[in-house]
């Protein structure tokens, strides 16, 4: 595996010489060896206002020992919904900081810049040096379920806290106040909430005196902590590791360490399995399937999302300041010899690394297995043989063409690369609703990286025709609407409406795009549903041969040979496995046959199950893909979807469908049933292969 330095050679030799030289002056008292001392660091950016990440953490567990006490780890919590657990995995967020903490006294001193870069952006601090003292302040802000707890969109009560603490080098007494804020459901006005009671200053004793390293401060970190509001569990003697937490196990009121979601959380932050987890990564011994890492952004250079007169980006600065993970799945077959497969996967508008990943993992628990042993959308990756990258957008309903979101998929690419051997010419990206409106912008300003595309229900965000140019035109790419969505509404009149979006922006704009539709498919579970179809698809991108060229093909009830023309008038015999059959004077074939015909690579069959509400509504088709059409079907019936249609019952709003009486509606069904002949699947030839642009007689 390979590792990303953590600083610059060039940092570390000089280092290294200062603290050699001012050794040496200070053993040998050298004339003329006097050495001015580092300046104290600067003052750090002040608190912001409350802003709305899609990512928090509750514990910082700092490894107490030597080798490792540069590497921190974060648990995490879903912060739109602190009820909600991941179900799946529990993520362990590895962090790098920037210096190195060390101890004193048998106390553990961290770099009170590393601290602050830990809780940006809500920590900022002011050094005084005439006087080597310095002042810190900490918010945190307390996150509980008022309603509608499980749900996308909870009503959340947020108590904001601020901590003030005065503190000095080479003094262990220090100062702490603090004031809670009323408790708001707006997230709007967090930052205006009236005092609702306030602790007086209070001498507090720390274990340590803070002390100046090469000119940064460093505090013993658990006292210091504490006093600005932290909970601590300290097990460094056995464990190795020492917790900071922003509530602990007592505080059982708060949706973080809720009894009722025992099992699904530690309600310690420090646990054996954490523990062999956490020692497995700093070791090496775990170095694939889930891992999170993080990185942080301070200010950065980003683009706006407009470009000037001459079409060249308007970039801006940006202070982000703050901490981002992100979820990466390397394969159980991986090998670090052999430049690997690699695809984004990117989440919605109010997820986070892990939704992708857990979603849709709760959903096919509960669907049967296309592929046998295959029940997780990990074992679709280990299957295919795929890395699988899922950054952090930043912020609520994330923007991936542009701002933080864009630069997030870049840093996290190249440091990926860093770690792991990716193949660049065999990228590929997909998403759901902001991720899959992502996709395509991302793929607007960077689309010479990938191969193909598969974006799924696109949200607001999504490109329009307009918009799209360049190498998205020519994209191969799989393009996917729930029918049952009551988030991006499948047949609304909206102009963004999944479908006809569709068909008004990119149907005709961009020239190689199969349309999925899948029925019953929910907003955040219907792609669980196309994992095989994704990687399927990816897979045929890679592939280089070129499809059957067939202009015709006849077939004749009762007889196992079908006659086949090539496009260039060329004919041959096909020796089927079935014979065709007649039923009600309509000629069927198998579809296993056909595949035959078309080719297995291009003439696909899947089975596509999606519930919306509980599984007892599964429901199930079998969707044929060929020459960049979709056709939904179901055994042992004449239902047909073609091509992205409209049926009744399509969402067209939040508690709105399609009427039975809507002339958007495609009424085709087809004229026989779909037939189950000793567990082959029979489809009336004709007309099922026009639908596919395809001439089939029957004799």
């Amino acid at each position: 595996m390979k590792t990303l330095p953590e600083q610059s050679t060039g940092s570390v030799v000089a280092r290294l010489f200062a603290r050699m030289l001012l050794l040496a002056c200070a053993a040998l008292m050298v004339a003329g060896c006097a050495i001015t001392p580092t300046a104290l660091e600067q003052s750090s950016r002040t608190i912001p206002g409350y802003l709305d990440y899609s990512y928090d953490k509750n514990s910082v567990l700092f490894n107490t020992s030597e080798r490792y006490s540069q590497t921190v780890f974060f648990d995490t919590f879903y912060p739109f919904d602190p009820s909600l657990r991941y179900n799946n995995a529990e993520a362990m967020v590895r962090y790098e900081l920037e210096h190195k903490p060390f101890m004193q006294n048998g106390v553990l001193m961290v770099a009170l810049a590393d601290l602050r870069k830990i809780y940006a952006p809500y920590f900022s601090y002011t050094i005084d040096p005439a006087t080597q003292q310095f002042t810190v302040q900490h918010h945190f802000f307390r996150k509980r379920i008022a309603a509608g707890s499980g749900s996308r969109a909870p009503r959340i009560d947020y108590t904001k806290i601020a901590w003030q603490g005065g503190y000095a080098l080479a003094s262990t007494a220090a100062t702490v106040s603090s004031t809670t804020h009323a408790t708001t459901s707006n997230r709007n006005t967090i930052d205006t909430s009236a005092v609702a009671s306030s602790a007086a200053p209070a001498a507090v004793t720390l274990e340590v005196a803070p002390v100046q390293r090469d000119g940064k401060i460093y505090v013993p970190v658990a006292s210091f902590m504490r006093t600005l509001g932290k909970t601590i569990t300290n097990d460094a003697a056995t464990s190795g590791y020492l917790a900071l937490s922003h509530v602990g196990p007592g505080d059982t009121a708060d949706d973080l360490f809720n009894p009722k979601y025992t099992g699904l959380y530690p309600n310690t932050p420090i646990t054996p399995g954490r523990v062999k987890t956490m020692n497995g990564l700093l070791s090496g011994e775990i170095s694939k399937g889930n891992l999170w890492l993080a990185y942080y952004f301070g200010d950065i250079n980003v683009f706006s999302g407009k470009v000037d007169a001459e079409g060249k980006d308007i970039n801006t600065a940006m202070p982000v300041d703050r901490i981002l993970p992100y979820r990466l799945y390397v394969p159980k077959n991986y090998d670090a010899n052999k430049p690997s497969k690699f695809t984004f996967m990117l989440h919605g508008g109010t997820g986070n690394e892990n939704a992708p990943f857990e979603r849709p993992n709760d959903h096919l628990k509960n669907q049967p297995s296309p592929i046998p042993g295959v029940v997780t959308f990990e074992d679709f990756a280990d299957y295919y043989n795929y890395i699988v990258l899922s950054p952090n957008g930043w912020t609520r309903n994330p923007v991936w063409g542009s701002g933080p979101g864009e630069q997030a998929m870049l840093h996290t690419l190249e440091l990926v690369k860093h770690r792991y051997n990716i193949d660049a010419e065999r990228l590929f990206i997909f998403g759901n609703s902001a991720g899959g409106a992502g996709s395509m912008n991302f793929v607007l300003r960077h689309g010479r990286l990938f191969k193909a595309m598969a974006p799924t229900a696109p949200g607001g965000s999504k490109p329009f025709a307009a918009d799209l140019k360049g190498v998205i035109l020519d994209m191969p790419t799989l393009l996917s609407c729930f029918t049952a969505d009551i988030t991006v509404f499948y047949a609304g009149t909206a102009k963004d409406s999944c479908q006809p979006w569709y068909q008004e922006n990119v149907k005709g704009t961009m020239k190689n795009v199969t349309l999925v539709s899948i029925d019953n498919g929910h907003h955040s579970y219907g792609p669980a549903s196309l994992y095989q179809m994704t990687f399927d698809f990816f897979e045929r991108v890679l592939d280089k041969r070129p499809p059957t060229a067939i202009s015709g093909v006849r077939f004749a009830a009762g007889r196992t040979v079908a006659t086949v023309t090539a496009a260039g008038g060329a004919t041959s015999t096909v020796q089927l496995g079935n014979a065709a059959v007649s039923q009600s004077g309509v000629l069927s074939v198998a579809l296993d046959d056909l595949a035959k015909i078309y080719g297995p690579a291009d003439f696909r069959v899947y089975d596509v199950h999606a519930y919306n509400r509980t599984p007892a509504d599964l429901v199930s088709v079998k969707t044929v893909t060929y020459n960049k059409v979709a056709v939904n079907i179901k055994p042992g019936e004449r239902f047909l979807r073609a091509g992205g249609a409209i049926h009744a019952n399509d969402t067209t709003g939040l508690t709105t469908k399609v009427a039975a009486d809507d002339p958007r509606i495609d009424k085709r069904t087809l004229s026989v049933a779909v037939q189950n002949v000793n567990g082959k699947l029979f489809v009336p030839a004709v007309e099922f292969m026009q639908l596919f642009g395809q001439t089939v007689t029957a004799e």
